[in-house]
Protein backbone atom coordinates (compact mmCIF):
# COMPACT_ATOMS: atom_id res chain seq x y z
CA UNK A 1 0.00 0.00 0.00
CA UNK A 2 1.23 3.03 -1.27
CA UNK A 3 1.52 5.50 2.18
CA UNK A 4 0.70 9.20 1.06
CA UNK A 5 1.83 12.34 2.53
CA UNK A 6 -1.64 13.36 3.71
CA UNK A 7 -2.07 9.93 5.66
CA UNK A 8 1.96 10.31 6.43
CA UNK A 9 0.70 13.74 8.37
CA UNK A 10 -2.62 12.29 10.02
CA UNK A 11 -0.11 9.58 11.50
CA UNK A 12 2.14 12.14 12.52
CA UNK A 13 -0.86 14.00 13.75
CA UNK A 14 -2.57 11.53 15.48
CA UNK A 15 1.29 10.06 17.37
CA UNK A 16 1.99 13.63 18.42
CA UNK A 17 -1.31 13.96 19.83
CA UNK A 18 -1.17 10.66 22.02
CA UNK A 19 2.87 11.18 22.99
CA UNK A 20 1.62 14.62 24.60
CA UNK A 21 -1.68 13.59 26.30
CA UNK A 22 1.19 10.75 27.47
CA UNK A 23 3.71 13.67 28.09
CA UNK A 24 1.05 15.80 30.48
CA UNK A 25 -0.29 12.33 32.29
CA UNK A 26 3.97 11.98 33.00
CA UNK A 27 5.27 15.13 34.03
CA UNK A 28 7.39 14.72 36.60
CA UNK A 29 8.16 16.88 39.82
CA UNK A 30 10.95 16.87 41.90
CA UNK A 31 9.87 15.46 45.66
CA UNK A 32 11.19 18.72 47.53
CA UNK A 33 8.95 20.90 45.21
CA UNK A 34 6.62 22.75 47.54
CA UNK A 35 8.66 21.80 50.73
CA UNK A 36 8.27 24.66 53.42
CA UNK A 37 9.00 22.93 56.40
CA UNK A 38 11.20 19.64 57.06
CA UNK A 39 11.96 18.04 60.83
CA UNK A 40 14.33 15.18 60.71
CA UNK A 41 14.73 14.93 64.41
CA UNK A 42 18.07 13.61 63.71
CA UNK A 43 20.23 16.03 66.18
CA UNK A 44 20.71 13.72 68.44
CA UNK A 45 21.05 16.08 71.48
CA UNK A 46 19.67 19.37 72.54
CA UNK A 47 16.31 21.31 72.98
CA UNK A 48 16.02 22.12 69.23
CA UNK A 49 14.33 20.62 66.31
CA UNK A 50 16.03 22.14 63.53
CA UNK A 51 13.96 22.71 59.82
CA UNK A 52 16.22 21.35 57.49
CA UNK A 53 14.31 22.87 54.40
CA UNK A 54 15.61 24.67 51.94
CA UNK A 55 14.22 28.46 52.01
CA UNK A 56 11.55 29.91 53.51
CA UNK A 57 11.12 30.34 56.58
CA UNK A 58 13.12 28.60 59.10
CA UNK A 59 10.32 26.60 61.31
CA UNK A 60 12.57 24.81 64.04
CA UNK A 61 10.80 23.39 66.55
CA UNK A 62 11.39 23.77 70.57
CA UNK A 63 11.49 20.26 72.27
CA UNK A 64 9.70 20.32 75.62
CA UNK A 65 10.33 17.80 78.73
CA UNK A 66 13.39 15.48 77.21
CA UNK A 67 11.76 13.12 74.79
CA UNK A 68 14.56 10.46 74.27
CA UNK A 69 16.75 10.25 71.13
CA UNK A 70 16.05 7.40 69.44
CA UNK A 71 17.81 5.18 66.10
CA UNK A 72 14.96 5.04 64.84
CA UNK A 73 14.08 5.76 61.17
CA UNK A 74 16.96 6.51 59.37
CA UNK A 75 18.84 6.74 62.58
CA UNK A 76 16.99 9.42 64.27
CA UNK A 77 13.50 10.23 66.08
CA UNK A 78 12.37 11.30 68.87
CA UNK A 79 10.74 8.69 71.50
CA UNK A 80 7.68 10.30 73.46
CA UNK A 81 6.11 8.67 76.60
CA UNK A 82 2.89 10.92 76.92
CA UNK A 83 5.11 13.87 78.69
CA UNK A 84 6.76 15.86 76.20
CA UNK A 85 6.17 17.81 72.45
CA UNK A 86 7.60 19.65 69.91
CA UNK A 87 6.11 22.97 69.74
CA UNK A 88 5.96 24.86 66.76
CA UNK A 89 5.29 28.26 66.25
CA UNK A 90 3.11 30.53 63.36
CA UNK A 91 5.29 31.63 60.80
CA UNK A 92 3.91 32.51 57.19
CA UNK A 93 5.26 29.01 55.93
CA UNK A 94 3.31 27.28 58.51
CA UNK A 95 0.10 29.03 57.41
CA UNK A 96 0.39 27.27 53.74
CA UNK A 97 -1.12 30.16 51.67
CA UNK A 98 -2.14 27.92 49.19
CA UNK A 99 -5.10 25.47 48.55
CA UNK A 100 -2.96 22.13 49.07
CA UNK A 101 -0.60 21.02 51.65
CA UNK A 102 0.88 17.88 52.39
CA UNK A 103 2.14 16.20 56.30
CA UNK A 104 4.08 13.45 55.79
CA UNK A 105 6.11 11.40 59.20
CA UNK A 106 7.12 7.87 60.27
CA UNK A 107 5.72 6.77 63.20
CA UNK A 108 6.12 3.77 65.73
CA UNK A 109 2.66 3.49 67.97
CA UNK A 110 3.27 2.34 71.20
CA UNK A 111 -0.37 2.01 71.62
CA UNK A 112 -2.89 1.41 69.19
CA UNK A 113 -6.12 4.53 68.51
CA UNK A 114 -8.69 1.74 70.64
CA UNK A 115 -6.31 1.92 73.49
CA UNK A 116 -5.95 5.35 74.19
CA UNK A 117 -6.68 6.32 77.83
CA UNK A 118 -8.58 9.88 78.17
CA UNK A 119 -7.94 11.93 76.70
CA UNK A 120 -9.77 10.28 73.30
CA UNK A 121 -6.59 11.92 70.34
CA UNK A 122 -3.13 12.01 70.73
CA UNK A 123 -1.04 14.40 68.50
CA UNK A 124 1.60 13.48 65.85
CA UNK A 125 1.00 16.87 64.60
CA UNK A 126 -1.61 18.78 66.31
CA UNK A 127 -3.10 22.11 66.91
CA UNK A 128 -5.93 23.36 68.69
CA UNK A 129 -7.35 25.27 64.86
CA UNK A 130 -6.96 21.83 62.97
CA UNK A 131 -5.86 23.47 60.11
CA UNK A 132 -3.87 20.80 59.03
CA UNK A 133 -3.16 17.75 61.79
CA UNK A 134 -2.43 14.07 61.69
CA UNK A 135 -3.71 11.90 65.49
CA UNK A 136 -4.78 8.71 67.31
CA UNK A 137 -8.67 9.00 67.46
CA UNK A 138 -10.00 6.59 70.13
CA UNK A 139 -13.52 6.43 69.44
CA UNK A 140 -13.18 6.30 65.58
CA UNK A 141 -10.31 3.62 66.55
CA UNK A 142 -8.36 5.57 63.66
CA UNK A 143 -5.00 7.27 62.71
CA UNK A 144 -6.38 10.65 61.36
CA UNK A 145 -5.87 13.54 58.99
CA UNK A 146 -7.92 16.48 59.14
CA UNK A 147 -7.65 19.67 57.26
CA UNK A 148 -10.37 23.09 57.61
CA UNK A 149 -10.04 25.53 55.36
CA UNK A 150 -10.22 29.32 55.48
CA UNK A 151 -13.76 29.25 55.85
CA UNK A 152 -13.63 26.99 59.32
CA UNK A 153 -15.15 24.18 56.76
CA UNK A 154 -13.51 20.46 57.65
CA UNK A 155 -14.59 16.83 56.42
CA UNK A 156 -18.02 15.54 58.14
CA UNK A 157 -15.54 12.00 58.37
CA UNK A 158 -12.34 12.81 58.50
CA UNK A 159 -9.97 10.65 56.34
CA UNK A 160 -8.41 7.52 58.89
CA UNK A 161 -6.50 4.53 59.15
CA UNK A 162 -8.22 1.81 60.68
CA UNK A 163 -6.60 0.00 63.87
CA UNK A 164 -6.90 -3.09 62.44
CA UNK A 165 -3.75 -1.63 59.55
CA UNK A 166 -1.73 -0.78 62.43
CA UNK A 167 0.89 -2.31 64.71
CA UNK A 168 2.96 -1.55 67.51
CA UNK A 169 5.81 -3.47 66.10
CA UNK A 170 6.75 -1.64 62.93
CA UNK A 171 7.71 2.03 61.98
CA UNK A 172 4.71 3.48 59.65
CA UNK A 173 4.81 5.87 56.95
CA UNK A 174 1.79 8.08 57.13
CA UNK A 175 0.95 10.30 54.60
CA UNK A 176 -1.91 13.10 54.17
CA UNK A 177 -2.62 15.17 51.46
CA UNK A 178 -5.35 17.97 50.82
CA UNK A 179 -5.88 19.05 47.21
CA UNK A 180 -8.47 22.08 47.51
CA UNK A 181 -8.86 22.22 43.67
CA UNK A 182 -10.64 18.54 43.82
CA UNK A 183 -12.16 19.32 47.12
CA UNK A 184 -10.53 16.22 48.59
CA UNK A 185 -8.62 15.02 51.76
CA UNK A 186 -6.68 11.82 51.77
CA UNK A 187 -4.68 9.48 53.66
CA UNK A 188 -1.73 7.14 52.78
CA UNK A 189 -0.13 4.35 54.97
CA UNK A 190 3.18 2.43 54.02
CA UNK A 191 2.54 3.91 50.18
CA UNK A 192 -1.05 2.99 49.71
CA UNK A 193 -4.22 5.36 50.04
CA UNK A 194 -6.14 3.61 52.36
CA UNK A 195 -9.12 6.63 53.13
CA UNK A 196 -10.48 9.73 51.07
CA UNK A 197 -13.13 12.13 52.41
CA UNK A 198 -14.07 15.90 50.86
CA UNK A 199 -14.58 19.33 52.19
CA UNK A 200 -17.53 20.67 50.74
CA UNK A 201 -16.85 24.35 49.56
CA UNK A 202 -14.84 26.30 47.10
CA UNK A 203 -12.80 28.26 49.41
CA UNK A 204 -9.50 25.93 49.33
CA UNK A 205 -6.98 27.95 50.92
CA UNK A 206 -6.11 26.57 53.70
CA UNK A 207 -6.94 28.20 57.12
CA UNK A 208 -4.07 30.13 58.77
CA UNK A 209 -2.62 30.84 61.75
CA UNK A 210 -1.97 26.96 63.05
CA UNK A 211 0.35 26.95 66.30
CA UNK A 212 1.06 23.17 66.20
CA UNK A 213 2.90 20.22 67.82
CA UNK A 214 4.71 17.26 67.11
CA UNK A 215 3.58 14.35 69.71
CA UNK A 216 1.09 16.38 71.17
CA UNK A 217 -1.82 19.15 70.55
CA UNK A 218 -0.71 22.62 72.24
CA UNK A 219 -3.05 24.57 74.60
CA UNK A 220 -4.21 27.88 72.20
CA UNK A 221 -2.92 30.16 74.86
CA UNK A 222 0.48 30.80 76.39
CA UNK A 223 2.89 28.91 77.52
CA UNK A 224 1.06 26.35 74.95
CA UNK A 225 1.04 23.88 77.53
CA UNK A 226 1.18 20.13 75.49
CA UNK A 227 -2.06 17.96 75.99
CA UNK A 228 -3.34 14.94 73.99
CA UNK A 229 0.23 13.62 73.86
CA UNK A 230 1.21 10.68 71.73
CA UNK A 231 3.23 7.34 72.84
CA UNK A 232 5.68 6.31 70.24
CA UNK A 233 8.76 6.73 67.90
CA UNK A 234 8.21 10.00 65.29
CA UNK A 235 11.11 10.88 62.76
CA UNK A 236 11.32 12.39 59.48
CA UNK A 237 8.30 15.17 59.10
CA UNK A 238 7.40 16.60 56.28
CA UNK A 239 5.44 19.27 54.69
CA UNK A 240 4.49 20.26 51.80
CA UNK A 241 2.14 23.31 50.06
CA UNK A 242 1.10 21.02 47.50
CA UNK A 243 -0.70 18.17 47.43
CA UNK A 244 1.19 14.81 46.70
CA UNK A 245 0.35 11.55 45.25
CA UNK A 246 0.71 7.73 44.88
CA UNK A 247 4.26 8.19 44.03
CA UNK A 248 5.67 9.91 45.87
CA UNK A 249 3.65 7.78 48.69
CA UNK A 250 5.18 4.56 47.64
CA UNK A 251 8.61 6.31 46.92
CA UNK A 252 9.20 7.47 50.47
CA UNK A 253 7.70 4.23 51.74
CA UNK A 254 10.10 2.48 49.51
CA UNK A 255 8.79 -1.12 50.63
CA UNK A 256 9.60 -0.75 53.71
CA UNK A 257 12.99 0.65 53.78
CA UNK A 258 12.05 4.04 53.53
CA UNK A 259 13.49 7.12 52.13
CA UNK A 260 14.12 10.32 54.06
CA UNK A 261 12.67 13.52 52.56
CA UNK A 262 15.65 15.24 52.56
CA UNK A 263 18.53 12.48 51.59
CA UNK A 264 17.64 13.00 47.42
CA UNK A 265 15.48 15.53 45.45
CA UNK A 266 15.00 13.15 42.32
CA UNK A 267 12.09 14.32 39.94
CA UNK A 268 8.77 11.62 40.56
CA UNK A 269 6.53 10.96 37.70
CA UNK A 270 2.54 10.57 38.98
CA UNK A 271 1.30 7.25 38.87
CA UNK A 272 -0.94 6.73 35.67
CA UNK A 273 -4.51 7.74 36.01
CA UNK A 274 -7.24 4.77 37.05
CA UNK A 275 -8.57 3.23 33.24
CA UNK A 276 -12.16 2.41 32.94
CA UNK A 277 -12.97 -1.26 32.90
CA UNK A 278 -16.51 -2.47 31.48
CA UNK A 279 -18.32 -4.19 34.62
CA UNK A 280 -18.78 -7.88 34.15
CA UNK A 281 -21.50 -7.98 36.03
CA UNK A 282 -25.36 -7.11 34.35
CA UNK A 283 -27.36 -4.61 36.45
CA UNK A 284 -30.62 -5.93 38.26
CA UNK A 285 -32.52 -2.63 36.91
CA UNK A 286 -31.50 -0.31 34.69
CA UNK A 287 -33.86 2.66 33.19
CA UNK A 288 -32.73 4.02 29.50
CA UNK A 289 -35.41 6.17 29.65
CA UNK A 290 -35.81 6.46 25.76
CA UNK A 291 -39.26 7.41 25.43
CA UNK A 292 -40.15 4.72 28.31
CA UNK A 293 -40.04 3.74 31.93
CA UNK A 294 -38.77 -0.36 30.95
CA UNK A 295 -36.72 -2.05 32.54
CA UNK A 296 -33.92 -3.12 30.96
CA UNK A 297 -31.35 -5.15 33.50
CA UNK A 298 -31.64 -8.77 34.45
CA UNK A 299 -34.68 -8.28 37.08
CA UNK A 300 -36.46 -7.77 34.25
CA UNK A 301 -40.27 -6.82 33.35
CA UNK A 302 -41.58 -6.97 37.20
CA UNK A 303 -39.06 -3.61 37.55
CA UNK A 304 -40.25 -1.82 35.48
CA UNK A 305 -40.50 1.66 37.00
CA UNK A 306 -44.18 3.05 38.04
CA UNK A 307 -44.53 6.83 37.49
CA UNK A 308 -46.50 8.78 39.93
CA UNK A 309 -48.06 11.30 37.90
CA UNK A 310 -48.27 14.59 39.26
CA UNK A 311 -50.34 17.42 37.85
CA UNK A 312 -48.15 18.87 35.47
CA UNK A 313 -48.18 16.86 32.43
CA UNK A 314 -49.81 13.71 31.78
CA UNK A 315 -47.54 10.72 31.90
CA UNK A 316 -43.90 10.65 31.53
CA UNK A 317 -42.32 13.12 30.06
CA UNK A 318 -38.52 12.73 27.92
CA UNK A 319 -35.91 14.73 27.14
CA UNK A 320 -32.73 14.99 25.12
CA UNK A 321 -29.62 13.60 27.46
CA UNK A 322 -26.08 12.50 27.35
CA UNK A 323 -27.08 8.66 26.00
CA UNK A 324 -30.40 9.16 23.75
CA UNK A 325 -33.54 10.40 25.83
CA UNK A 326 -33.72 10.79 29.69
CA UNK A 327 -36.58 11.50 32.19
CA UNK A 328 -37.55 14.73 32.40
CA UNK A 329 -38.86 15.92 35.83
CA UNK A 330 -38.09 19.98 35.36
CA UNK A 331 -42.04 20.36 35.94
CA UNK A 332 -41.99 19.30 39.50
CA UNK A 333 -41.66 22.51 41.93
CA UNK A 334 -39.14 23.21 44.02
CA UNK A 335 -38.01 22.75 47.97
CA UNK A 336 -41.33 20.21 47.80
CA UNK A 337 -41.89 17.47 50.06
CA UNK A 338 -43.52 14.43 47.83
CA UNK A 339 -46.81 13.23 48.42
CA UNK A 340 -48.96 10.92 46.17
CA UNK A 341 -50.68 14.41 43.77
CA UNK A 342 -47.93 16.74 43.89
CA UNK A 343 -45.19 15.71 41.41
CA UNK A 344 -43.86 13.25 39.28
CA UNK A 345 -41.37 10.51 40.57
CA UNK A 346 -40.55 6.78 40.06
CA UNK A 347 -40.92 4.01 42.35
CA UNK A 348 -40.10 0.10 41.89
CA UNK A 349 -40.50 -2.94 44.04
CA UNK A 350 -37.07 -3.41 44.75
CA UNK A 351 -34.90 -3.97 48.13
CA UNK A 352 -31.18 -2.90 47.64
CA UNK A 353 -28.71 -6.14 48.50
CA UNK A 354 -26.06 -5.98 51.44
CA UNK A 355 -23.45 -5.33 48.49
CA UNK A 356 -24.63 -2.70 45.39
CA UNK A 357 -24.16 0.23 43.46
CA UNK A 358 -26.57 2.56 42.56
CA UNK A 359 -25.28 5.02 39.42
CA UNK A 360 -26.89 7.71 36.90
CA UNK A 361 -26.49 10.38 35.11
CA UNK A 362 -28.43 14.02 36.12
CA UNK A 363 -28.49 17.07 34.06
CA UNK A 364 -30.13 20.37 33.87
CA UNK A 365 -30.83 20.55 37.58
CA UNK A 366 -31.57 23.13 39.74
CA UNK A 367 -29.78 23.58 43.20
CA UNK A 368 -32.23 23.98 45.92
CA UNK A 369 -32.90 22.45 49.18
CA UNK A 370 -33.45 19.30 49.01
CA UNK A 371 -33.24 17.96 44.94
CA UNK A 372 -33.22 13.91 45.59
CA UNK A 373 -31.96 12.07 43.14
CA UNK A 374 -33.30 8.49 44.88
CA UNK A 375 -34.84 7.68 47.98
CA UNK A 376 -36.12 4.46 49.71
CA UNK A 377 -39.79 3.38 51.77
CA UNK A 378 -37.68 2.80 55.21
CA UNK A 379 -37.15 6.12 56.15
CA UNK A 380 -36.99 9.98 54.55
CA UNK A 381 -33.41 9.91 55.73
CA UNK A 382 -31.84 6.37 54.68
CA UNK A 383 -30.78 5.06 51.28
CA UNK A 384 -30.88 8.39 49.71
CA UNK A 385 -29.06 11.03 47.70
CA UNK A 386 -29.78 15.06 46.94
CA UNK A 387 -28.50 18.33 46.39
CA UNK A 388 -28.18 21.10 48.67
CA UNK A 389 -29.05 24.90 47.49
CA UNK A 390 -25.31 25.25 47.48
CA UNK A 391 -24.64 22.62 45.29
CA UNK A 392 -23.30 19.85 47.37
CA UNK A 393 -24.33 16.40 46.89
CA UNK A 394 -25.29 13.84 49.25
CA UNK A 395 -25.90 10.33 49.84
CA UNK A 396 -26.41 8.32 53.07
CA UNK A 397 -27.74 4.90 53.85
CA UNK A 398 -28.57 5.22 57.71
CA UNK A 399 -31.33 7.46 59.09
CA UNK A 400 -28.83 10.22 59.45
CA UNK A 401 -27.19 9.05 63.02
CA UNK A 402 -23.88 10.02 63.53
CA UNK A 403 -24.72 13.02 60.36
CA UNK A 404 -22.66 10.35 58.35
CA UNK A 405 -23.46 12.07 54.92
CA UNK A 406 -20.82 11.11 52.15
CA UNK A 407 -20.49 14.73 50.47
CA UNK A 408 -19.04 16.63 47.45
CA UNK A 409 -19.05 20.26 46.63
CA UNK A 410 -20.79 19.74 42.13
CA UNK A 411 -19.40 23.39 42.22
CA UNK A 412 -15.54 22.41 42.02
CA UNK A 413 -16.53 20.53 38.86
CA UNK A 414 -19.22 22.89 37.61
CA UNK A 415 -22.14 24.83 38.02
CA UNK A 416 -25.65 23.50 37.97
CA UNK A 417 -26.18 23.21 34.03
CA UNK A 418 -23.18 20.90 34.37
CA UNK A 419 -24.41 17.53 33.36
CA UNK A 420 -22.98 14.53 36.22
CA UNK A 421 -22.41 10.72 36.59
CA UNK A 422 -23.31 9.90 40.23
CA UNK A 423 -22.52 6.50 42.15
CA UNK A 424 -22.90 5.13 45.46
CA UNK A 425 -21.37 1.45 46.02
CA UNK A 426 -21.52 -0.53 49.30
CA UNK A 427 -20.80 -2.98 51.21
CA UNK A 428 -21.98 -4.96 54.25
CA UNK A 429 -19.94 -6.72 56.78
CA UNK A 430 -21.92 -7.48 60.00
CA UNK A 431 -23.47 -4.61 61.51
CA UNK A 432 -21.84 -1.89 59.51
CA UNK A 433 -21.33 -1.22 55.95
CA UNK A 434 -18.05 0.67 53.97
CA UNK A 435 -19.93 3.06 51.39
CA UNK A 436 -18.65 4.96 48.52
CA UNK A 437 -19.40 8.18 46.69
CA UNK A 438 -18.18 8.85 42.90
CA UNK A 439 -19.17 11.59 40.81
CA UNK A 440 -17.82 11.52 37.18
CA UNK A 441 -16.09 8.29 37.84
CA UNK A 442 -13.84 9.19 40.40
CA UNK A 443 -14.15 8.69 44.04
CA UNK A 444 -14.91 11.62 46.35
CA UNK A 445 -15.50 10.26 49.71
CA UNK A 446 -15.82 6.94 51.64
CA UNK A 447 -16.56 6.14 55.20
CA UNK A 448 -17.71 3.32 57.49
CA UNK A 449 -21.44 3.33 58.73
CA UNK A 450 -23.51 1.54 60.67
CA UNK A 451 -25.94 -0.48 58.72
CA UNK A 452 -29.49 0.01 58.46
CA UNK A 453 -31.87 -2.49 56.08
CA UNK A 454 -33.19 -0.90 53.34
CA UNK A 455 -37.05 -0.73 52.84
CA UNK A 456 -38.92 -2.76 49.76
CA UNK A 457 -39.71 -0.08 47.96
CA UNK A 458 -36.82 2.50 45.79
CA UNK A 459 -37.51 5.56 44.34
CA UNK A 460 -36.04 8.00 42.01
CA UNK A 461 -36.66 11.41 41.64
CA UNK A 462 -38.60 11.97 45.02
CA UNK A 463 -40.67 9.31 46.95
CA UNK A 464 -42.13 9.15 50.46
CA UNK A 465 -40.85 7.06 52.65
CA UNK A 466 -42.30 4.40 55.92
CA UNK A 467 -41.32 6.71 58.76
CA UNK A 468 -39.35 9.96 58.64
CA UNK A 469 -40.40 12.99 56.95
CA UNK A 470 -41.25 12.94 53.04
CA UNK A 471 -38.51 13.16 50.17
CA UNK A 472 -38.43 16.16 48.07
CA UNK A 473 -39.17 16.42 44.94
CA UNK A 474 -36.42 15.90 42.32
CA UNK A 475 -35.91 18.51 39.29
CA UNK A 476 -33.50 17.88 36.61
CA UNK A 477 -33.39 15.14 33.49
CA UNK A 478 -32.80 11.61 35.05
CA UNK A 479 -30.47 9.23 32.61
CA UNK A 480 -29.12 5.52 32.56
CA UNK A 481 -30.19 4.70 36.15
CA UNK A 482 -28.45 1.26 37.00
CA UNK A 483 -29.02 -0.40 40.81
CA UNK A 484 -25.94 -3.50 40.75
CA UNK A 485 -26.03 -6.49 43.52
CA UNK A 486 -22.46 -5.84 43.30
CA UNK A 487 -19.97 -3.21 44.53
CA UNK A 488 -18.05 -1.83 41.24
CA UNK A 489 -15.03 -0.88 41.00
CA UNK A 490 -13.50 2.72 40.60
CA UNK A 491 -11.96 1.65 37.14
CA UNK A 492 -16.01 0.05 36.05
CA UNK A 493 -17.62 2.93 37.75
CA UNK A 494 -15.42 5.59 35.30
CA UNK A 495 -16.68 3.24 32.77
CA UNK A 496 -20.01 3.96 33.54
CA UNK A 497 -19.51 7.55 33.69
CA UNK A 498 -17.83 7.48 30.11
CA UNK A 499 -20.71 6.40 28.41
CA UNK A 500 -20.79 6.67 25.15
CA UNK A 501 -17.40 5.15 25.33
CA UNK A 502 -13.89 6.71 25.00
CA UNK A 503 -13.47 5.05 21.74
CA UNK A 504 -16.77 6.64 20.15
CA UNK A 505 -15.15 10.34 20.86
CA UNK A 506 -12.01 9.24 19.57
CA UNK A 507 -13.04 7.93 16.37
CA UNK A 508 -14.85 11.39 16.49
CA UNK A 509 -12.16 13.56 17.02
CA UNK A 510 -9.72 11.46 14.35
CA UNK A 511 -12.21 11.99 11.72
CA UNK A 512 -12.18 15.72 12.48
CA UNK A 513 -8.50 15.39 12.47
CA UNK A 514 -8.47 13.37 8.97
CA UNK A 515 -10.96 16.10 7.57
CA UNK A 516 -8.43 18.90 8.55
CA UNK A 517 -5.55 17.02 6.73
CA UNK A 518 -7.30 15.91 3.90
CA UNK A 519 -8.48 19.90 3.56
CA UNK A 520 -4.82 21.57 3.88
CA UNK A 521 -3.59 18.83 1.72
CA UNK A 522 -5.76 19.42 -1.20
CA UNK A 523 -4.36 21.63 -3.92
CA UNK A 524 -6.41 24.57 -4.82
CA UNK A 525 -7.99 24.56 -8.33
CA UNK A 526 -6.40 27.20 -11.10
CA UNK A 527 -9.01 29.07 -12.64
Amino acid sequence: MKVTRAWAKVVVLTVALAMSAATQQAHAINLQNGLISYWPLNEGSGAVANDAAAGGVVDNGEIRNAPAWTNGKFNAGLQFTGTQDVLIHPSADMDIGTSAVTLSAWVKLDKLPGDLTLPDFAGILDAPTDAYVMYLDRAAAELRFKVTDNAAVTTGAHPGIPASMLNTTDWLHVMGVYDGNRGSVEIFLNGNRVDIGSIPTNVKTVLAGQRGSIGAQPNAASPYTATRQFQGGIADVALWNRPLGGAEAQYLYNAGTGNAVGAANPDIVPLPPIGPTTPAAQPVIHYRFDGNLLNHGTGGAPLNAVLNDGPDASGPQFAGAKIGQGLDLRGNPNSTNSTATNGDYLSVNYTLPDTGTIALNFQDMTWFDFNTLWSNSVHGNAWEAWIYGVGRLASRTNDATGNNNLDYYLPLVGDAATPHHVALTWERSGTNMSSKIYVDGVLREQFVEVYKAPGSILYVGGGIALAGTANHLGKGVYDDFRVYDVALSESQILSLAQIPEPSSVLMAGLGFVFAVVNLRSSKPSRN
